[in-house]
């Protein structure tokens, strides 16, 4: 099968480089940012969403080759960025919910534009990530992939509704965030999970690089809102984000990850 040549893994100057960067990101988040400065808070946040976008945009550009990786990028951009507004103007998948003005301008005066870069890297982490553990069968792959996006969710949602990202009508019981939520990102999830699954099961003839290098972003996210949520004191995500980065960092730093069959 396709998927299952060897790769070569991430040399270690990028790999040290990626931890670095997980660390810098980690005490951003739990020393410097502050979500409560309006008059710039907009732009560094959309900076940020698309700095850390890139690293597992790279990855899987080195993995499936450029013309594939922008097709699948480009899929995981518009579809979540659709879902989003169907859930904003209905409330479904996710509850009734509205975003704030903290992540730009919003797509049909309804989603911020910066949604449609926040969605491709955790998804295309977790896949990486499944990969790494479940090869690449589907009916293992696509179960532990959704898994481990509902976990990151756990992380990022209460972080970002305590930064005022987004806020839901009836308060949940998880931060604020009631459970429809996480019903709806197993079922999307899952959804943006086959289509990735779709696009990687054979990978360009050029691959050079192993696919965990995709998971680098979703460390970084991971790594800022752990630290941020450390900071005020919402200790049991940032314990699940803490149990995340560590098994993320893990294979993104093995050194035989690439060599898995």
């Amino acid at each position: 099968m396709a998927w299952q040549r060897s790769f070569h893994p991430m040399k270690r100057p990028i790999r040290i480089g990626v931890g670095a960067a997980a660390t810098a990101f980690f005490l951003t988040g739990l020393l410097f940012v502050r979500f409560s400065e309006a008059s710039y808070v907009a732009g560094v946040s959309a900076f940020f969403v698309l700095l850390l976008a890139l690293p597992s945009y790279a990855g899987y550009a080195a993995w499936l080759g450029l013309k594939r990786s922008v097709s699948l990028v480009c899929v995981l951009s518009v579809l979540p960025l659709l879902v989003e507004a169907l859930a904003v103007a209905t409330g479904f998948p996710y509850g009734i919910f509205s975003y704030g003005d903290v992540l730009g301008w919003k797509v049909f005066g309804l989603v911020p534009w910066t949604v449609a870069f926040a969605y491709p890297p955790l998804l295309l982490g977790v896949v990486a990530l499944a990969r790494h553990l479940a090869g690449p069968y589907p009916r293992k792959l696509i179960p532990i992939a959704t898994g481990l996006l509902v976990a990151a969710d756990l992380v990022i949602d209460p972080a970002a509704v305590h930064a005022g990202f987004w806020s839901w009508e009836e308060y949940g019981w998880y931060y604020g965030i009631p459970p429809v939520n996480f019903a709806g990102w197993v079922l999307t999830g899952a959804l943006y999970i086959t289509i990735i699954w779709w696009f990687v099961k054979t990978p360009s003839a050029k691959s050079c690089l192993d696919p965990v290098a995709g998971a680098s972003s979703m460390l970084l996210i991971l790594a800022f809102w752990t630290g941020y949520l450390l900071r005020e004191g919402l200790f049991f995500p940032a314990a699940i984000g803490m149990l995340l980065m560590l098994g993320s960092a893990v294979i993104v730093h093995s050194t035989d990850a690439g060599n898995r069959q």
